[in-house]
Protein backbone atom coordinates (compact mmCIF):
# COMPACT_ATOMS: atom_id res chain seq x y z
CA UNK A 1 0.00 0.00 0.00
CA UNK A 2 1.40 3.53 -0.80
CA UNK A 3 1.98 6.03 1.95
CA UNK A 4 1.26 9.54 1.80
CA UNK A 5 2.35 12.01 4.20
CA UNK A 6 -0.63 14.99 4.48
CA UNK A 7 0.94 18.06 5.62
CA UNK A 8 -1.68 20.74 7.24
CA UNK A 9 -1.98 23.21 10.46
CA UNK A 10 -4.80 20.56 11.80
CA UNK A 11 -6.40 23.45 13.90
CA UNK A 12 -10.45 23.20 15.30
CA UNK A 13 -12.25 25.43 12.83
CA UNK A 14 -9.40 25.99 10.65
CA UNK A 15 -10.53 25.97 6.67
CA UNK A 16 -7.68 24.15 5.74
CA UNK A 17 -8.19 21.40 8.18
CA UNK A 18 -11.96 21.59 6.70
CA UNK A 19 -10.85 21.36 3.14
CA UNK A 20 -8.13 18.47 4.38
CA UNK A 21 -10.78 16.51 5.74
CA UNK A 22 -13.48 16.89 3.40
CA UNK A 23 -11.04 15.99 0.38
CA UNK A 24 -8.87 13.41 1.84
CA UNK A 25 -11.72 11.01 3.36
CA UNK A 26 -12.07 9.71 0.36
CA UNK A 27 -8.56 8.66 -0.12
CA UNK A 28 -8.64 5.20 -1.01
CA UNK A 29 -5.05 2.75 -1.42
CA UNK A 30 -3.24 4.74 1.02
CA UNK A 31 -1.67 4.37 4.17
CA UNK A 32 -2.15 7.98 5.81
CA UNK A 33 0.01 9.81 7.78
CA UNK A 34 -0.49 13.66 8.72
CA UNK A 35 1.53 15.96 10.36
CA UNK A 36 -0.31 18.99 11.82
CA UNK A 37 2.04 22.66 12.38
CA UNK A 38 -0.10 24.18 14.21
CA UNK A 39 -0.84 25.05 18.00
CA UNK A 40 -3.49 23.56 19.83
CA UNK A 41 -3.66 21.54 23.12
CA UNK A 42 -7.58 20.01 22.27
CA UNK A 43 -7.50 16.52 21.31
CA UNK A 44 -9.92 16.86 18.71
CA UNK A 45 -7.89 16.53 16.18
CA UNK A 46 -6.25 13.74 16.85
CA UNK A 47 -9.86 11.48 17.64
CA UNK A 48 -11.07 12.45 14.11
CA UNK A 49 -7.91 11.55 12.56
CA UNK A 50 -7.52 8.23 14.52
CA UNK A 51 -10.82 7.45 13.42
CA UNK A 52 -10.40 7.44 9.95
CA UNK A 53 -7.09 5.38 10.64
CA UNK A 54 -4.79 8.19 9.85
CA UNK A 55 -1.36 8.11 11.72
CA UNK A 56 -1.61 11.53 13.32
CA UNK A 57 1.37 13.32 15.04
CA UNK A 58 2.33 17.21 16.07
CA UNK A 59 5.13 18.92 15.80
CA UNK A 60 6.35 22.36 17.32
CA UNK A 61 4.98 25.24 15.47
CA UNK A 62 8.34 27.23 13.55
CA UNK A 63 7.26 30.40 14.82
CA UNK A 64 7.27 29.18 18.29
CA UNK A 65 11.23 27.18 18.15
CA UNK A 66 12.40 27.37 14.70
CA UNK A 67 15.71 25.35 15.21
CA UNK A 68 13.26 22.22 16.58
CA UNK A 69 11.11 22.40 13.80
CA UNK A 70 13.62 22.07 11.38
CA UNK A 71 15.04 19.07 12.76
CA UNK A 72 11.22 17.55 14.23
CA UNK A 73 10.95 17.59 10.07
CA UNK A 74 14.80 16.45 9.36
CA UNK A 75 14.03 13.47 11.55
CA UNK A 76 10.62 12.57 10.06
CA UNK A 77 11.75 12.79 6.31
CA UNK A 78 15.02 10.75 7.30
CA UNK A 79 12.84 8.09 8.77
CA UNK A 80 10.61 6.91 6.85
CA UNK A 81 9.96 7.62 2.77
CA UNK A 82 6.69 8.44 1.31
CA UNK A 83 4.97 8.08 -1.90
CA UNK A 84 3.49 11.41 -1.67
CA UNK A 85 4.29 14.29 0.63
CA UNK A 86 1.65 16.58 0.25
CA UNK A 87 2.16 20.44 1.88
CA UNK A 88 -0.56 22.37 2.67
CA UNK A 89 0.72 25.68 3.21
CA UNK A 90 -0.75 29.48 3.33
CA UNK A 91 2.81 31.11 2.40
CA UNK A 92 6.38 30.11 1.28
CA UNK A 93 8.23 31.74 4.08
CA UNK A 94 8.85 28.27 5.83
CA UNK A 95 10.32 26.58 2.65
CA UNK A 96 13.20 24.23 4.61
CA UNK A 97 10.43 21.22 5.55
CA UNK A 98 9.90 21.55 1.28
CA UNK A 99 14.30 21.29 0.88
CA UNK A 100 14.65 18.42 3.42
CA UNK A 101 11.68 16.76 1.41
CA UNK A 102 13.54 17.22 -1.74
CA UNK A 103 16.56 15.80 -0.03
CA UNK A 104 15.68 12.83 1.53
CA UNK A 105 12.30 11.76 -0.18
CA UNK A 106 11.84 9.76 -3.31
CA UNK A 107 8.49 10.65 -3.38
CA UNK A 108 6.30 13.01 -5.34
CA UNK A 109 6.14 16.77 -3.94
CA UNK A 110 2.77 18.09 -3.69
CA UNK A 111 2.32 22.21 -2.58
CA UNK A 112 -0.81 22.93 -2.36
CA UNK A 113 -1.49 27.36 -1.70
CA UNK A 114 -4.48 28.13 0.05
CA UNK A 115 -4.22 31.93 0.56
CA UNK A 116 -3.12 34.98 -1.22
CA UNK A 117 -1.41 36.71 1.72
CA UNK A 118 -0.02 35.46 5.66
CA UNK A 119 -2.22 33.88 8.01
CA UNK A 120 -0.01 36.12 10.29
CA UNK A 121 1.63 39.15 10.07
CA UNK A 122 3.48 41.31 12.30
CA UNK A 123 3.48 44.66 13.36
CA UNK A 124 7.04 45.36 13.54
CA UNK A 125 8.40 46.82 10.22
CA UNK A 126 11.35 45.07 10.59
CA UNK A 127 9.87 41.85 11.17
CA UNK A 128 7.60 42.30 8.07
CA UNK A 129 10.69 43.43 6.01
CA UNK A 130 12.55 39.84 7.08
CA UNK A 131 9.10 37.57 6.45
CA UNK A 132 8.55 39.68 3.06
CA UNK A 133 12.12 38.58 1.67
CA UNK A 134 12.00 35.16 3.19
CA UNK A 135 8.98 34.83 1.12
CA UNK A 136 9.75 35.99 -2.00
CA UNK A 137 12.84 33.49 -1.97
CA UNK A 138 10.23 31.09 -0.90
CA UNK A 139 8.19 30.94 -4.05
CA UNK A 140 11.18 29.93 -5.89
CA UNK A 141 11.98 27.34 -4.09
CA UNK A 142 8.43 25.96 -3.97
CA UNK A 143 7.98 26.44 -7.50
CA UNK A 144 11.17 24.85 -8.40
CA UNK A 145 10.78 21.82 -6.22
CA UNK A 146 7.25 20.98 -6.05
CA UNK A 147 6.52 18.24 -8.43
CA UNK A 148 2.65 18.88 -8.30
CA UNK A 149 1.58 22.65 -7.67
CA UNK A 150 -2.03 23.43 -6.84
CA UNK A 151 -3.83 26.33 -5.92
CA UNK A 152 -7.32 27.66 -4.59
CA UNK A 153 -7.26 30.08 -7.19
CA UNK A 154 -5.09 32.28 -8.91
CA UNK A 155 -4.29 34.57 -6.58
CA UNK A 156 -3.41 31.86 -4.29
CA UNK A 157 -1.42 30.62 -7.13
CA UNK A 158 0.68 33.81 -7.66
CA UNK A 159 1.39 34.43 -4.03
CA UNK A 160 2.89 30.76 -3.30
CA UNK A 161 5.04 30.43 -6.60
CA UNK A 162 5.41 33.34 -8.04
CA UNK A 163 2.95 32.58 -10.93
CA UNK A 164 -0.20 30.62 -12.28
CA UNK A 165 1.99 29.34 -14.77
CA UNK A 166 2.18 25.16 -14.72
CA UNK A 167 -0.07 25.61 -11.51
CA UNK A 168 -3.16 23.13 -11.42
CA UNK A 169 -5.84 25.97 -10.18
CA UNK A 170 -8.49 23.57 -8.14
CA UNK A 171 -11.64 25.10 -6.24
CA UNK A 172 -12.16 24.66 -2.65
CA UNK A 173 -15.02 21.36 -2.27
CA UNK A 174 -17.07 21.20 0.25
CA UNK A 175 -19.94 17.96 0.96
CA UNK A 176 -22.88 19.87 -0.12
CA UNK A 177 -25.37 17.58 1.30
CA UNK A 178 -24.12 19.48 4.53
CA UNK A 179 -25.21 22.56 3.82
CA UNK A 180 -28.59 22.40 2.60
CA UNK A 181 -31.17 24.72 4.36
CA UNK A 182 -33.10 22.84 7.13
CA UNK A 183 -35.71 24.39 8.35
CA UNK A 184 -35.91 22.51 11.51
CA UNK A 185 -32.60 22.64 12.30
CA UNK A 186 -33.19 26.42 11.83
CA UNK A 187 -36.50 26.29 14.90
CA UNK A 188 -33.54 24.25 17.35
CA UNK A 189 -30.87 26.72 17.06
CA UNK A 190 -32.69 30.05 17.31
CA UNK A 191 -34.60 28.40 20.33
CA UNK A 192 -31.18 27.20 22.03
CA UNK A 193 -29.38 30.56 21.01
CA UNK A 194 -32.93 32.47 22.22
CA UNK A 195 -33.25 33.91 18.69
CA UNK A 196 -37.13 34.67 18.34
CA UNK A 197 -38.44 34.30 15.11
CA UNK A 198 -39.20 38.26 14.66
CA UNK A 199 -35.43 38.65 15.13
CA UNK A 200 -32.61 38.74 12.51
CA UNK A 201 -29.31 36.60 13.40
CA UNK A 202 -26.30 38.48 11.42
CA UNK A 203 -23.21 35.79 11.37
CA UNK A 204 -19.69 36.15 11.17
CA UNK A 205 -17.68 32.67 10.85
CA UNK A 206 -14.00 32.67 10.85
CA UNK A 207 -11.05 33.05 12.59
CA UNK A 208 -10.52 36.12 14.98
CA UNK A 209 -7.37 37.66 13.01
CA UNK A 210 -6.93 40.94 11.40
CA UNK A 211 -7.22 39.44 7.81
CA UNK A 212 -10.36 38.25 8.61
CA UNK A 213 -11.56 41.88 9.71
CA UNK A 214 -13.94 41.16 13.15
CA UNK A 215 -13.62 44.30 14.24
CA UNK A 216 -15.32 45.72 11.22
CA UNK A 217 -17.83 43.35 11.60
CA UNK A 218 -18.74 44.84 15.06
CA UNK A 219 -19.02 48.19 13.88
CA UNK A 220 -21.01 47.34 11.15
CA UNK A 221 -23.45 45.43 13.31
CA UNK A 222 -23.56 48.41 15.81
CA UNK A 223 -25.16 50.37 13.23
CA UNK A 224 -27.21 47.92 11.69
CA UNK A 225 -29.08 47.12 15.04
CA UNK A 226 -29.14 51.04 15.24
CA UNK A 227 -32.20 50.69 12.36
CA UNK A 228 -33.00 46.83 13.00
CA UNK A 229 -33.00 46.80 17.15
CA UNK A 230 -34.55 43.17 16.75
CA UNK A 231 -31.14 42.44 15.10
CA UNK A 232 -28.44 40.14 17.15
CA UNK A 233 -25.17 38.94 15.95
CA UNK A 234 -23.15 35.55 15.98
CA UNK A 235 -19.90 35.30 16.15
CA UNK A 236 -18.18 32.01 15.38
CA UNK A 237 -14.02 31.53 15.47
CA UNK A 238 -11.03 31.53 18.06
CA UNK A 239 -8.06 33.85 17.28
CA UNK A 240 -5.80 36.62 19.22
CA UNK A 241 -8.69 38.98 18.80
CA UNK A 242 -10.83 37.76 20.89
CA UNK A 243 -10.13 40.17 23.62
CA UNK A 244 -10.28 43.18 21.98
CA UNK A 245 -13.66 42.14 20.11
CA UNK A 246 -15.33 41.42 23.64
CA UNK A 247 -14.16 44.81 24.65
CA UNK A 248 -15.55 46.54 21.15
CA UNK A 249 -19.16 44.81 22.49
CA UNK A 250 -18.82 45.99 25.56
CA UNK A 251 -17.51 49.77 25.21
CA UNK A 252 -20.40 49.68 22.22
CA UNK A 253 -23.17 48.37 24.63
CA UNK A 254 -23.89 45.53 22.68
CA UNK A 255 -23.15 42.59 25.65
CA UNK A 256 -27.00 41.75 25.36
CA UNK A 257 -26.97 41.01 21.57
CA UNK A 258 -23.94 39.58 20.73
CA UNK A 259 -22.80 36.24 21.51
CA UNK A 260 -18.96 34.70 20.85
CA UNK A 261 -19.27 31.03 20.10
CA UNK A 262 -15.35 29.54 19.73
CA UNK A 263 -16.26 26.75 17.45
CA UNK A 264 -19.45 24.81 16.88
CA UNK A 265 -19.36 21.17 15.38
CA UNK A 266 -23.03 22.54 13.85
CA UNK A 267 -21.75 25.20 11.51
CA UNK A 268 -24.22 23.83 8.40
CA UNK A 269 -27.15 24.23 10.96
CA UNK A 270 -26.25 27.75 12.18
CA UNK A 271 -25.90 28.63 8.71
CA UNK A 272 -29.98 27.39 8.53
CA UNK A 273 -30.44 29.26 11.51
CA UNK A 274 -28.99 32.89 10.17
CA UNK A 275 -30.33 35.41 8.18
CA UNK A 276 -27.51 36.98 6.99
CA UNK A 277 -24.34 36.47 6.63
CA UNK A 278 -21.15 38.66 7.05
CA UNK A 279 -17.51 37.93 5.42
CA UNK A 280 -15.54 41.50 4.85
CA UNK A 281 -12.08 40.04 4.92
CA UNK A 282 -8.68 41.79 4.09
CA UNK A 283 -7.73 38.78 2.04
CA UNK A 284 -8.75 35.03 1.13
CA UNK A 285 -7.40 32.33 -0.92
CA UNK A 286 -10.38 31.11 -1.45
CA UNK A 287 -13.47 31.30 1.00
CA UNK A 288 -15.14 28.07 2.06
CA UNK A 289 -17.29 29.78 4.61
CA UNK A 290 -19.43 31.91 1.87
CA UNK A 291 -19.28 28.94 -0.52
CA UNK A 292 -20.93 26.90 2.43
CA UNK A 293 -23.62 29.52 3.60
CA UNK A 294 -24.57 29.98 -0.73
CA UNK A 295 -25.73 26.19 -0.47
CA UNK A 296 -27.87 27.38 2.34
CA UNK A 297 -29.45 29.91 0.37
CA UNK A 298 -28.44 32.52 3.28
CA UNK A 299 -27.78 36.39 1.99
CA UNK A 300 -24.36 37.06 1.76
CA UNK A 301 -21.91 40.37 1.92
CA UNK A 302 -18.53 39.92 1.35
CA UNK A 303 -15.89 42.46 0.45
CA UNK A 304 -14.61 42.15 -3.17
CA UNK A 305 -11.10 40.80 -1.59
CA UNK A 306 -12.73 37.31 -2.11
CA UNK A 307 -11.87 35.72 -5.46
CA UNK A 308 -14.64 36.02 -7.51
CA UNK A 309 -15.24 31.88 -8.69
CA UNK A 310 -16.46 31.99 -4.89
CA UNK A 311 -19.54 34.06 -5.68
CA UNK A 312 -21.70 31.74 -7.22
CA UNK A 313 -25.26 32.32 -6.70
CA UNK A 314 -27.59 35.59 -6.87
CA UNK A 315 -27.22 35.10 -2.69
CA UNK A 316 -23.61 36.89 -2.69
CA UNK A 317 -23.50 40.40 -2.52
CA UNK A 318 -20.00 41.87 -3.65
CA UNK A 319 -18.88 45.54 -1.87
CA UNK A 320 -15.85 47.40 -2.34
CA UNK A 321 -14.45 49.42 -0.05
CA UNK A 322 -14.78 48.98 4.03
CA UNK A 323 -17.24 52.33 4.81
CA UNK A 324 -19.35 50.86 7.49
CA UNK A 325 -22.46 52.92 6.19
CA UNK A 326 -21.90 51.42 2.73
CA UNK A 327 -22.00 48.15 4.35
CA UNK A 328 -25.30 48.68 6.85
CA UNK A 329 -27.09 50.13 3.71
CA UNK A 330 -26.29 46.58 2.28
CA UNK A 331 -27.41 45.19 5.07
CA UNK A 332 -30.43 46.99 4.94
CA UNK A 333 -31.90 45.51 1.35
CA UNK A 334 -30.83 41.63 2.41
CA UNK A 335 -34.35 39.62 1.59
CA UNK A 336 -34.77 36.08 3.32
CA UNK A 337 -35.51 33.83 0.71
CA UNK A 338 -34.29 30.46 2.29
CA UNK A 339 -35.27 27.00 0.43
CA UNK A 340 -33.60 23.79 0.51
CA UNK A 341 -33.11 23.75 -3.47
CA UNK A 342 -29.72 24.10 -4.32
CA UNK A 343 -28.08 26.02 -7.01
CA UNK A 344 -26.51 23.78 -9.56
CA UNK A 345 -23.93 26.11 -10.05
CA UNK A 346 -22.44 24.92 -7.11
CA UNK A 347 -22.25 21.18 -7.47
CA UNK A 348 -18.91 21.41 -9.34
CA UNK A 349 -17.56 22.63 -5.70
CA UNK A 350 -17.97 19.20 -4.55
CA UNK A 351 -15.57 17.75 -2.42
CA UNK A 352 -16.19 14.55 -4.37
CA UNK A 353 -15.44 16.56 -7.42
CA UNK A 354 -12.34 18.48 -5.97
CA UNK A 355 -11.25 15.23 -4.73
CA UNK A 356 -11.55 13.41 -8.10
CA UNK A 357 -9.03 16.46 -9.34
CA UNK A 358 -6.92 16.05 -7.31
CA UNK A 359 -6.97 11.90 -7.18
CA UNK A 360 -6.31 12.31 -11.32
CA UNK A 361 -2.33 14.64 -10.46
CA UNK A 362 -1.72 11.84 -7.93
CA UNK A 363 -1.79 9.29 -10.07
CA UNK A 364 -0.11 10.39 -13.21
Amino acid sequence: MKKILIVGDFLTGSGLTRFIFNVFENLTGYEVYAIGYGNEKSDKIDKKCNLKGWKFRRIIPVTTNPLKHWLEWRKILKEKQFDIIYFNYSSSWNFLPLKIAKKYQQGKIVCHSHNSFYSHAFKNRILMFMLNRLNEFGKKVFYKDSDIKIATSNEAAKWMFGSDKNVNIINNGIRISDFIFDSQSRKIIRKKLNISSNEILVGFVGVLQKRKNPLFVIEVFNEFHKEKPNSKLIMIGRGELKQEIVKKVNNLGLSDVVKLLDYSDEINKLYSAMDILVFPSLYEGFGLVPLEAQVSNLPIFVSINIPISVCVTPAVTRIAGFKVKKWKDQMLKFKAHRTAIVDNNLYKYSSATQFKEIDDLLEK
